[in-house]
């Protein structure tokens, strides 16, 4: 925590002129810019990786360490030493999923399958794309802490300052993380890519889709089953929709471990027939509605004004909201009615 004690008074005080990372991090997001240099496959290294087992348990318990004990795994000023997530949950998915094949029709046909942005890594380094049966998706979800939530369920307009936090400290843990865990694994021989920091990766509207990535992280995490989408458009997990999510390819054949919903709204107490709308409610420009679900334009100019409001309040070089994902049943966990409904269900019914 030196460094951000030292950046206390410089980093916070002009974001607009001291805030590089969160500059990087905004505009790289939007346009594709500003990632780090892409790992280089180590093509003489041993396959056996010195004794280490690769598989399952290993990702999973990788990133829960990193995750809790990263050096930039903590909040700034004025929240010194708390932590930005609480650990995480962990599932797989296969890379010859046909559910990849699906969101080609479903987002768009801008949407890499997780062998697209496979091939693209293999061939900058001068090697065969392995074919889709012999890839894996790791994905993972970092569940938002409980002072960050309250803070932002409290907040009417515009997010709290620990959620802004989150935002773009989150971001950059995340992308941090996999990218050391992408490079740990291309030095030992195996190729592997995370695609939101690559140059292939850039956020713009799609006629069909409105503003879209070319990797969603949240339909990954639907497809290896870590949870379904509310009304807001937001994952619901068993750690509930406050959340961060990351997910990366890798050269691996590893076991799904979770069960994933038919139903693409399974959690979500609305499109189960349940009275709710909490999450219209929150939104303070009412770009969700029971008619027309999630307006992502409306919202989209919300969360782009709170760019200005950042910079103003919290000093803070980052745009953002989560007021919808907070204040609701799904906050947290999947809604006890619901819970209750899966539990009463005869085995081996989904």
């Amino acid at each position: 925590m030196g460094k951000r004690r030292r950046m206390e008074k410089r980093y916070r005080y002009i974001s607009l002129l001291s805030d590089i990372e969160g500059m990087k991090n905004a505009i790289g997001e939007m346009r594709g810019m500003f990632f780090p240099k892409q790992p280089v496959l180590n093509q003489d290294a041993r396959m056996d990786t010195a004794g280490t087992v690769l598989d399952e348990e290993w990702f999973i318990r990788t990133l829960t360490d990193k995750i809790a004990h990263h050096p930039e795994s903590g909040m700034e000023y004025p929240f010194y030493d708390e932590p930005i997530f609480d650990p995480p949950l962990v599932g797989f998915v296969r890379g010859n999923d046909l559910i990849f094949d699906q969101f080609k029709e479903i987002i768009g046909p801008h949407h890499f399958t997780p062998w697209e942005i496979m091939k693209w890594q293999a061939e900058k380094n001068g090697v065969a794309p392995p074919d889709a049966k012999d890839i894996s998706v790791v994905s993972f979800v970092m569940p938002i802490t409980r002072n960050t939530r309250t803070d932002n369920a409290a907040a009417v307009d515009w997010p709290s300052e620990r959620w802004a936090q989150t935002r773009l400290l989150g971001e950059i843990l995340s992308q941090t993380i996999v990218g050391e865990i992408v490079a740990d694994l291309m030095d030992k021989g195996i190729l592997a890519v995370s695609p939101d920091v690559t140059p292939k990766f850039n956020k713009k509207r799609y006629p069909k889709v409105g503003w879209a990535s070319p990797w969603s992280h949240r339909h990954i995490a639907y497809a290896a089953g870590l949870g379904t989408f509310g009304m807001q458009d937001f994952l619901i997990t068993e750690k509930g929709c406050a959340h961060r999510l990351g997910s990366f390819v890798v050269n691996l054949k590893l076991k799904p471990n979770r069960q994933r919903p038919e139903d693409i709204h399974a959690y979500c107490l609305h499109y189960q027939g349940q009275k709710c709308l909490k999450c219209a409610k929150r939104c303070p420009v009412n770009a969700i509605t029971a008619e027309n679900a999630h307006n992502k334009e409306t919202c989209y100019q919300k969360v782009a004004q709170s760019l200005k409001y950042c910079n103003k309040n919290y000093h803070i070089f980052i745009y953002g909201c989560g007021l919808c994902a907070t204040g609701v049943p799904c906050e947290s966990g999947i809604p006890e009615s619901i819970q209750r409904s899966m539990e009463s269900k005869p085995s081996g019914k989904k």
